[in-house]
């Protein structure tokens, strides 16, 4: 069984605090009357909000390369880059030649089999 995004525990947690540090941000800003001013509540929310949404694409990074690693770490890595050699060396085959339907349904199935290598990694059912 594929192990959940949410098993990421601290990760998942520190994501969950930022999206809340977020909506709570967000309610100021809509209350809060604009103003150039740069102490106003406007203005401290909006920089509030590019902090924090920056923090989250950087958060967002660091938790693609721990699901990398554990791709790269994990006994199926093998087979996928097998399949998917297999897969580009049918695809660039067909370049060369005719572009029948078989020929593009070939380079399907082999696509597809690679596509279902990476379902059955962990941290990839259940996103989100």
């Amino acid at each position: 069984m594929p192990v959940q995004i949410q098993t990421l525990g601290a990760w998942a947690q520190t994501r969950n605090t930022l999206v809340q540090d977020l909506m709570m941000s967000m309610q100021i800003l809509q209350s809060a009357p604009y103003s150039d001013d740069p102490n106003s509540d406007f203005q401290r929310a909006t920089a509030t909000d590019s902090g924090i949404l920056d923090a989250l694409r950087r958060h967002a990074v660091l938790g693609i390369n721990q699901i990398d690693d554990a791709i790269a770490a994990g006994p199926l890595i093998g087979e996928i880059n097998t399949l998917s050699k297999a897969a580009k060396k049918e695809a660039d085959r067909i370049q060369t030649i005719a572009h029948t339907i078989t020929d593009v349904a070939g380079v399907v199935d082999k696509v597809t089999a690679v596509v279902t290598k990476f379902a059955a990694l962990p941290f990839i059912s259940g996103a989100g």
